[in-house]
């Protein structure tokens, strides 16, 4: 699992680049000299591409690049707005199968903050797929990155189906996946995860605990792990959008002839 690094800064476009990258450059040394302050929204697609003289496409892969560097956040019929005046640090998780979730645990630590036996009501009951009133294990905490990084990146809440929740070695701290808990102390093999990533703004005491400003960008995660077609875990974890990347590679099938 790659380590905790600092995104690159505005240092990366210093070389000659396509006009989208002098675009890019542009506008972030524009936020970095506070022309355009947190908060404030930069100009729409159509202005840049009338400003620059650039197709709609090249403005678009120069704001992404924005993006990437946690400068901005972009939002479907609002615009493009300014969420900080230097790059983010930023968690890149990178995933091509399920034991990559083990590393990614091992590269990271989990505070357990609460932990206690729950009836599922209806809405967690539609999250865990269950019964209303199944009973559940659920462990409450912050996941930080490697030793000595002290920056929250994610507030995670883990579900435990009551039949594996006896589990030993469930301390404050946790550096390894619950769900290999469960295969190693009950016997068992999980055969599928499923997983769904949702957009979300971070308010109140969430953003309180991940120490970023209410209504800033984020993602959920969902996963949920069966063993056939029972669902023993499920867990979510939000994460701020400006430091947290996730990525995925697929190898295609070449067709015969």
């Amino acid at each position: 699992m790659p380590p905790i690094t600092d995104a690159p800064d505005a240092s990366m476009f210093d070389v000659p680049q396509p006009r989208h990258v002098d675009l890019a450059r542009t506008l972030t040394q524009d936020i970095r000299e506070g022309r355009f302050a947190v908060g404030d929204m930069l100009p729409t697609e159509a202005e840049l591409c009338a400003q620059w003289g650039l197709s709609r496409y090249a403005v678009r892969q120069a704001i992404q690049k924005l993006c990437n560097l946690g400068l901005v956040t972009r939002q479907a019929g609002v615009g493009t707005t300014v969420l900080a005046d230097r790059p983010q640090t930023r968690y890149v998780q990178s995933m091509d199968s399920l034991a990559d979730l083990a590393l990614y645990a091992k590269g990271t630590r989990l505070r357990v903050n609460a932990r206690r036996t729950l009836q599922a009501d209806a809405s967690q009951s539609a999250l865990l797929r269950c019964a209303a009133g199944a009973k559940w294990l659920h462990l409450e905490g912050v996941r930080y990155g490697g030793a000595g990084a002290d920056e929250p990146i994610a507030l995670v809440d883990i579900y435990v189906n009551a039949e594996y929740s006896r589990l030993t070695g469930l301390s404050k701290t946790l550096d390894k996946p619950v769900y290999t808990m469960i295969e190693e102390q009950y016997g068992i093999k999980v055969t599928r995860v499923e997983q769904e990533i949702q957009g979300l703004l971070i308010e109140g005491a969430a953003a309180d605990a991940l120490q970023v400003k209410s209504g800033s960008a984020g993602l959920r995660i969902v996963r949920t792990y069966f063993v056939r077609d029972k669902v023993i875990e499920a867990t979510t974890g939000v994460h701020p959008a400006s430091r947290f990347s996730y990525g995925m590679s697929f190898r295609l099938a070449q067709s015969a002839g």
